[in-house]
């Protein structure tokens, strides 16, 4: 027999896998990963790669080479702000094509570049360009245009204007010496005497080997690729890898021509070639019962894959075993039906141009395969729409590291990589100023960034996370585009149930971590027997506090209890009660949160954390109390206000009477103890006077709780359909958001004699 209460459990769990693949066109994230078949590194293997991960790491190598360009450079951030102009037209397609001359160390070519305008009357167009190159001709639709260009501004004016909708084509040729600044550009170099060329710009280095729209904002659709170049250089054969799909090859045995094209948007740093004498594996990726992917590594003659020595050997063995893992967890591989591979460079690090890492050939470290092929979900599906949110690309890639190891060796694994990220009082993952602050930071940008991944991971749960992070990477309007913090906040605030702000704002734009204080005291509680338990705990932080919902295990003799506190302000007290007196209690013990933890003596303290809201002309009243003191207690207001008709009794803490004006009243209120010299502590709250007082579960307002409440708050988590009013009705647990727990606490309270909903 199937009770009541079971048939609306199996009711709401068809709901939920049914609205989150169809509503939101995901899949669902899976019960139990598929088993792997590889061997964990030795722990001697594992702490070698912790050690020298810093020194290893092929990202942060590419920030140390590009501080000490900077060092020396005539370039800098002059243009690393769009103008004006830039914000009137949206840029749909970019052909380049070049012939690069080895020896000479040049190129001749063209750009064509396909636009529309998104203004009335568009009589002009700013692109970024470098000066050292010299520009011979530029048409509009064919026609010549006139140009000014003295610094990496290139102003193109029009001889007929274009109005919102209209889309023009403008060719620009030019030719000469392509600049190695620390922005990047077109490199000419040798390996163990084989020449290489090959472009590196992140994060404004495009502009130094073509004219473009050099900021991530503003992808073209799609690119087409066309490198000309001499077929030979004494006995080796060029060849030239570069983005997406190879269209063609041809060579009338002088000059070879490869013609790529990608049909994906992508941002103009992560348009690249290698071009060298390569040695090539081929593998197959099998991504589906019966369905391939070419899987491309392109390395240098020198460097066998045989030798783990050299990067080729982590690329074939590794490759395969991260596209599985990420896969799982984020979403197929974006550029599935194209390809995935390396192209060796003669460069510090790699680097993730979309669908072809480019790596140094002694970069022999199994996560940096896993965190360049991580890009091509969080860096090049979506992209930071500007470098201040470089964490969007820095951060998810590293914790793609971790979810690497979490899948192919277990947990325990992949949380000794992360602790190896761990850093303590690190500054901010935004870069707030990326003309003087060092955009790729490993310490805020990298690791910092990884655990805010990390952090969030767990706040929201696997349930919704996953989910969430597939519908924001091939979805939501900024899949194939760019996003900012922001934009991730709002997605992570649908699948959570309600804003989630209070996370981003802290942990995006705060320095350091919550320095947890904390301590308690054991109590007989006469009333209900056993153990009253009172546990403060306060944050002592650089910035601010950092809101979280704190994991808690409390040990007595023979007893543990386990619950998570909602810990918001600089100092919170929880009661529970417990069998017998708590003997000691851990602080987020599975060490999920970025934190110093440090036990403190118990002081006096007041009990209360937040007050309720007050109903307009109803009776109120709400009596504090406080723990750890000498009774009796005496109570004043120090600063701000209560409500108008409202008044404390400073004998008995009682705050009572009949609120006369709608609005929100902040107060600070002082309790005193009866020790000598006396014990106090002052706390600030706000007590909310609102037209009618809402009951929390009582999701349509009908004034009661019953299974339409249930069906109300399922249609609006899964069915689109319209939030509760006021939207913390919904909020049945008072876990701060609104979701499937809150469906299942209402069904168990009103079928199965669970708690009511909190008040």
């Amino acid at each position: 027999m199937i009770s009541r209460i079971s048939l609306t459990a199996i009711f709401v769990l068809v709901v939920l896998t049914l609205s989150i693949s169809t509503a939101f066109g995901i899949t669902i994230f899976p019960d139990k990963k598929p088993e792997t078949i590889m061997t964990p590194p030795s722990d001697a293997e594992m702490q070698r790669m912790i050690d020298q991960r810093v020194e290893k790491h092929a990202c942060m190598q590419k920030a140390k080479e590009k501080e000490s360009q900077a060092r020396g450079s005539q370039y800098s951030f002059l243009e690393s702000y769009p103008t004006a102009n830039m914000y009137d037209y949206d840029v749909l397609f970019y052909k380049i094509n070049i012939y690069i001359d080895i020896d000479a160390g040049s190129l001749d070519g063209y750009v064509e570049m396909t636009a529309s305008s998104l203004v009335e009357g568009l009589s002009y167009v700013d692109l970024t360009f470098t000066p050292d190159l010299t520009i011979t001709d530029i048409k509009l639709d064919g026609v010549s245009q006139t140009f000014s260009h003295t610094t990496e501004i290139l102003t193109i004016n029009f001889t007929q204007t274009f109005d919102a909708g209209e889309e023009f084509t403008l060719k620009i040729d030019y030719n000469g010496i392509s600049p190695e600044s620390w922005n990047g550009g077109m490199y000419f170099d040798d390996y163990n005497g084989q020449p290489i060329v090959f472009t590196s710009t992140e994060p404004f280095g495009s502009r130094f080997w073509f004219p473009c729209k050099d900021f991530t904002f503003d992808k073209p659709d799609s690119v087409d690729l066309i490198y000309r170049y001499p077929s030979y250089n004494g006995s080796a054969i060029y060849d030239c890898i570069s983005n997406c799909t190879l269209l063609s090859k041809t060579s009338d045995g002088t000059t070879t021509t490869s013609h790529w094209f990608e049909k994906y948007p992508i941002t103009t740093y992560l348009i690249a070639f290698s071009l060298s004498d390569f040695d090539h594996v081929l593998q197959q990726w099998e991504y589906e019962p019966g369905q391939f992917m070419p899987v491309d590594h392109n390395y240098f003659p020198s460097t066998p894959p045989e030798n783990p020595s050299y990067s080729t050997y982590y690329m074939v063995h590794y490759t395969i075993p991260a596209l599985n893992a990420i896969s799982y967890y984020f979403g197929l591989y974006p550029f599935v039906d194209e390809k995935y591979g390396h192209m060796h460079w003669d460069a510090g690090g790699a680097m993730e141009h979309q669908t072809s890492t480019s790596i140094g050939p002694n970069f022999n470290t199994e996560y940096v395969i896993a965190h360049e092929l991580g890009h091509q979900w969080c860096g090049d599906q979506v992209t930071c729409a500007t470098f201040n949110h470089i964490w969007l690309n820095e951060g998810f890639a590293s914790y793609i590291e971790v979810l690497y190891f979490e899948f192919n060796y277990g947990w325990a694994t992949a949380k000794n990589w992360l602790m190896g990220q761990r850093h303590i009082d690190a500054g901010t993952p935004y870069v707030e100023d990326i003309e003087t602050q060092q955009i790729f930071d490993g310490v805020t940008v990298y690791d910092k960034g990884s655990w805010l991944v990390h952090m969030l991971r767990r706040q929201m749960g696997d349930d919704k996370f996953f989910p969430a992070m597939q519908y924001y990477l091939f979805d939501s309007e900024f899949a194939g585009g760019a996003a900012t913090t922001e934009d991730l906040s709002s997605v992570m605030s649908m699948f959570y149930g309600s804003d989630m702000s209070w996370f981003f704002n802290a942990w995006v734009y705060q320095n350091g971590q919550p320095d947890y204080k904390y301590s308690f005291i054991s109590e007989e509680d006469t009333a209900n027997g056993g153990y009253l338990v009172s546990l403060y705990l306060a944050q002592e932080n650089m910035d601010g506090v950092f809101p979280m919902n704190v994991p808690i295990v409390a040990h007595s003799s023979g007893y543990d209890s386990s619950f998570t506190v909602w810990n918001g302000s600089a100092g919170d007290l929880y009661q529970f009660n417990m069998p017998g007196p708590a003997v000691y209690i851990q602080i987020d013990p599975d060490d999920d949160i970025l934190k110093t933890v440090e036990q403190v003596g118990f002081t006096m303290h007041i009990v209360a954390n937040n007050l309720p809201d007050a109903e307009l002309d109803s009776q109120y009243s709400f009596t504090f109390t406080a723990v750890g003191g000498v009774p009796d207690y005496s109570w004043q207001i120090v600063a701000g206000q209560l409500p108008d008709g409202l008044s404390l009794d400073q004998v008995t803490g009682e705050i009572s009477g009949t609120p006369t004006q709608i609005g929100d009243y902040t107060f600070t209120i002082l309790c005193a103890d009866s020790d000598s010299p006396p014990a106090t502590e002052q706390r600030e709250y706000t007590i909310t006077v609102v037209e009618e007082i809402f009951v929390r579960g009582d999701t349509d307002g009908s004034g009661e709780i019953d299974i339409d409440d249930v069906v109300y708050l399922i249609d609006y988590i899964f069915g689109g359909g319209p939030a509760p009013d006021p939207l913390w009705t919904g909020d049945a647990d008072c876990s701060t958001g609104i979701d499937i727990d809150d469906v299942v606490y209402l069904i168990e309270y009103i079928f199965g004699g669970g708690p009511a909903p909190c008040e």
